[in-house]
């Protein structure tokens, strides 16, 4: 029987931190190369919603200028409505921002957390106004976000 001495045993651990060590190594650096990115992404479009939020806001400062939609702008609707329907904008672009927010969480988060935007949003589902907004806005958003919002205003 061999005996083995501890210059064997070292180079039997090299190489079983290679065997082992590499093929993780790649993975952390793939997985953290994919959280980056998607960290990117929200990010991108967390300031894209914000700047869009911005441009609303302006619209609203600014009702009497035919900047917030062409296709609205051809109806007949009162200044007050027009004033309704950008501020339900605004809203369904921070719900939006919240849903792909809490999308991606755990489900110990979106438990805790999201049920109250969901509560919140079967509120404003009862508003006539809240539902005229959504019909004629509704198209523009995040596919998954424009189900469930659709499914709670059926709902109610």
């Amino acid at each position: 029987m061999e005996s083995y001495n501890i210059k064997d045993w070292l180079e039997l651990f090299s190489y079983a931190a290679t065997i082992i060590g590499i093929p993780l190594a790649i993975y952390v650096y793939y997985s953290d190369k994919l959280k980056d990115r998607k960290l990117k992404e929200k990010e991108a479009l967390f300031t894209g919603h914000s700047l869009y939020a911005d441009y609303l806001k302006l619209c609203l400062d600014n009702p009497e200028l035919q900047v917030y939609s062409t296709t609205l702008n051809k109806k007949d609707i009162s200044p007050d409505e027009k004033k309704e329907l950008i501020i339900f904008e605004i809203l369904f672009t921070y719900l939006e921002s919240t849903y792909l927010y809490y999308k991606d969480q755990s489900a110990d988060v979106k438990n805790n957390r999201w049920e109250g935007w969901v509560n919140y949003i079967r509120e404003f589902s009862e508003d006539d106004t809240f539902r005229k907004a959504w019909e004629m806005t509704g198209g523009q958003w995040d596919k998954d976000f424009m189900k469930l919002m659709n499914e709670i205003i059926r709902r109610n």
